[in-house]
């Protein structure tokens, strides 16, 4: 079993892109993300119909403001504890997604 925390672009639309990498992931992989529009959200959209198990963590913006990003990418990490990263960006984009 593996664990991938996907993360990457809030304004990634290349659904494609994201679509065939989950399909080349073994039946039993743990998806991890963090619950964010873009790359996050088409990862739980493909991962769930392709049957996989799907973990989300929110980050908690009223609660802890601007800290709450890197504070739900730790919780990610120690929590999930992933096998690998994967990160969708378009180096072009202004998001830190």
């Amino acid at each position: 079993m593996s664990r991938i925390l996907i993360c990457g672009d809030r304004n990634w639309t290349d659904i494609e892109t994201i679509e065939d990498f989950i399909r080349s992931l073994p039946p039993d992989t743990i998806i991890i993300h963090g619950n964010s529009r873009g790359a996050d959200k088409i990862a739980e959209r493909k991962a769930k119909e392709q049957g996989l198990t799907v973990k989300s963590y929110s980050a908690d913006w009223d609660k802890y403001g601007r800290a709450a990003g890197p504070i739900r990418n730790k919780q990610m990490l120690l929590e999930g504890r992933p096998d690998k990263v994967v990160a969708f960006h378009n180096d072009l984009s202004k998001s830190k997604g």
